[in-house]
């Protein structure tokens, strides 16, 4: 069964990954000023950066699906284009692009998350 997307849902699709992008953003920015004053453990850096990922692409989404439809597979997608983005970014900051096996984790995870996310958002969103 092939899932047609019309310009509505390509639209709440980018908004979704812009949103969550710019948020995981402000959010990283935030956290790494206060990773700088306190001295936290690298299990609680590496564990607050996976739910901000996750609390990002919620928020994403919940600001950018506006229809009550086809939200299993716009939140896959905007989990799936949140973690390309995402790692496009940071590599560019660190200024390495290095592979490996988190990474595909990461990306499984931003999957699944965008795909709750996007349920969920379309599910409180439903059309009357």
């Amino acid at each position: 069964m092939a899932i047609k997307i019309n310009k509505r849902d390509f639209l709440e699709m980018f908004l979704g990954t812009l949103f969550s992008v710019i948020l995981s953003l402000l959010a990283v920015i935030i956290f790494a000023i206060i990773v700088k004053y306190a001295n936290l453990s690298t299990k609680a850096v590496q564990i607050t950066n996976i739910f901000l990922k996750i609390f990002s692409i919620f928020f994403g989404t919940l600001i950018a699906f506006k229809s009550g439809k086809r939200g299993l597979f716009k939140g896959c997608i905007v989990g799936l284009f949140f973690a390309l983005a995402s790692y496009l970014i940071f590599s560019l900051i660190n200024g390495s692009f290095v592979l490996n096996p988190l990474t595909a984790f990461d990306i499984l995870g931003c999957l699944i998350a965008g795909l709750l996310s996007g349920v969920f958002a379309v599910n409180i969103r439903r059309e009357k």
